[in-house]
């Protein structure tokens, strides 16, 4: 069962899921710049009386508990912005991904050496070759590999630059479709090399989109973002929050957020209990909420989802979509149920969502 509401898909018809019980409200949280969490009542443990945690989110901030990390996705990392420049023959993009921070210099070179390693025991075959093509050290911080973007065609090649910026380990790629694009593709690199930028004090992290330990100010046509985080600690590992948004001018006629995940839900055979859904705001734009409660094998989870309504994004209004789940699996993979129960998990989500807002020169 997927408790991804918003994710499964866009049908056109909206349908009502019957018998579920649906309160609207008129906001998703509290007064923006709360406090903290010392009024979130989590009688089961680490999570209650947490002091606040800024992170630096795309051109925004958000307050997390302070016992929230950034998450590895099945990518590898925390978190991943791509780029997109120009139209028709002079189209590409750029992707950023951020894989950890605090990172020492031989942590550095043994991720990369692993990466490397992975590459080379692939196969195109086409060219009945390894993956890999070549491996290049820019300087000790800087370790270019180059590999076919994918086991059947040798033309296309992606250029892979692995940086320590500072103590933050970050990946930036493109890829060149041909030969006569490869000098191109490592220009492109050089270039936004240039544009990332360590973040120190998240409200002081500058021009640019955050990727939490880095800031990237790549002046891009458009741009999407998905930074994730997971509470540590055993008692409440199960606790994730992400935050996605992009730049592109949606569909006329796609649904809102409520509409399209209940539509999809009632197509799945779903029925969840709505616990609120409704307008709110996000970070000063207006927009959705659905949230549910989900079980699986007896298990409950919680599946939170909030979305801004904007038709024309811009990098500082972008379409963006927060989400937050309990249950499901645990930090180990395992199986788990959520480890809030109602009114924890809602009390939490308002207290975050509250807290999200611009950020200051972004």
């Amino acid at each position: 069962m997927s408790q991804r509401v918003a994710g499964i898909g866009q049908p056109h018809a909206v349908r009502i899921l019957v018998g579920l019980m649906m309160t609207l409200v008129a906001g998703c949280g509290g007064s923006p710049g709360s406090a903290g969490f010392e009024g979130v009542d989590l009688a089961m443990g680490s999570l209650a009386g947490q002091a606040p945690r800024t992170h630096c989110v795309g051109r925004f901030l958000v307050d997390l508990p302070e016992s929230f990390r950034p998450s590895h996705s099945m990518g590898g990392g925390a978190g991943e912005a791509i780029f997109y420049f120009g139209r028709d023959a002079d189209f590409h993009t750029m992707t950023v991904t951020s894989f950890a921070q605090r990172v020492t210099s031989v942590q550095f070179d043994a991720v990369v050496a692993a990466r490397s390693e992975e590459l080379a025991r692939g196969t195109n075959y086409e060219s009945n070759t390894s993956m890999l093509s070549s491996q290049e050290a820019w300087s000790p911080t800087e370790t270019l590999l180059s590999h076919y973007a994918s086991v059947d065609v040798a033309d296309a090649q992606v250029r892979e630059l692995h940086v320590l910026v500072e103590d933050a380990h970050v990946a930036i790629t493109t890829t060149a479709y041909d030969a006569a694009q490869l000098q191109d593709a490592e220009a492109r690199l050089r270039d936004m090399l240039e544009r990332v930028r360590r973040v120190g004090d998240p409200a002081s992290a500058g021009r640019g989109l955050c990727l939490g330990a880095v800031v990237v100010d790549a002046d891009s046509d458009y741009e999407e973002l998905q930074l994730g985080f997971r509470a540590e600690g055993r008692a409440h590992s199960d606790v994730r929050f992400q935050i996605s948004l992009d730049t592109f001018r949606p569909p006329d006629d796609e649904p809102t957020l409520i509409a399209r995940g209940e539509a999809n839900l009632a197509g799945l055979g779903v029925k969840p209990k709505t616990l609120k859904k409704g307008e709110c705001q996000l970070a000063g734009m207006e927009g959705e909420q659905w949230l549910g409660r989900f079980e699986e094998e007896g298990r409950p989870q919680h599946g939170f989802y909030a979305e801004t309504n904007v038709r024309s994004p811009s990098p500082r209004q972008p379409k963006l979509m927060v989400e937050m789940f309990t249950g499901g699996e645990d930090a180990s993979g395992g199986p788990a149920a959520s480890s809030l129960g109602d009114e924890e998990a809602i009390a939490l989500w308002e207290t975050i969502v509250a807290s999200l807002r611009e950020r200051p020169g972004a």
